[in-house]
């Protein structure tokens, strides 16, 4: 566990991951629960978009091509150089950095921060650290839009890390209003069990 801990702090850690094919949170396709909840913000206007460890950036290009404003980060160069060359031709900030480190330029800039497969990725200690950079990071009223896993998984193994509702809850409680977190009957067929679907508005 503490290897772990360690290494998924390294940018290195992740190049590693997908040098040797070994991105197995990768899905390889938008995520069905992003989609839907992107046509119900279609209408609005400037709309900007925060994706933290955005990987390869499914996500990321679909929602670019709907015309959002999409900020993606990782700090994986192999991800990033795989989403530029996918997206040489659509409009989309990517950026090759550790998102703890992001500009203070950025605080108060977004809309929406979409959250997948990022909160159970990095060191568990540090997701307070995290919650907080995505209070700095949104809008008044901003909103995280989050898909959290693993549920129910082994405590002494990761990545990804443990994820517990009460723990959510709680950690989320202290910056955000908790919107909804429930099961989507829109989760892949292998994660219906394991993740959980919620969306939390800035305090």
């Amino acid at each position: 566990m503490e290897r772990n801990i360690i290494n998924v702090n390294d940018s290195n850690f992740w190049n590693q991951k997908y040098i040797s094919n070994k991105f197995t949170w990768d899905i390889g396709t938008p995520t069905p629960i992003f989609k839907k909840w992107s046509k119900k913000i279609i209408n609005k206007q400037n709309i900007k978009i925060c994706i933290p460890g955005c990987g390869r950036g499914h996500d990321v290009i679909y929602l670019a091509k709907k015309g959002f404003d999409v900020y993606a980060f990782d700090f994986s160069i192999e991800a990033i150089n795989y989403l530029k060359k996918k997206s040489n031709k659509l409009n989309i900030n990517t950026f090759c950095l550790d998102f703890f480190n992001l500009d203070k330029k950025f605080n108060n800039f977004f809309d929406y921060i979409l959250e997948y497969t990022f909160y159970c990725a990095i060191s568990p200690e540090r997701r307070i650290e995290y919650i907080n950079k995505c209070h700095d990071l949104l809008k008044d009223n901003g909103k995280i839009i989050a898909i959290m896993l693993p549920i129910n998984a082994d405590p002494n193994t990761g990545p990804p890390f443990l994820v517990k509702k009460e723990e959510l809850n709680e950690n989320f409680n202290k910056k955000f209003n908790i919107i909804t977190i429930n099961n989507s009957p829109l989760s892949i067929k292998q994660r219906s069990n394991i993740e959980l679907y919620a969306e939390y508005q800035k305090k």
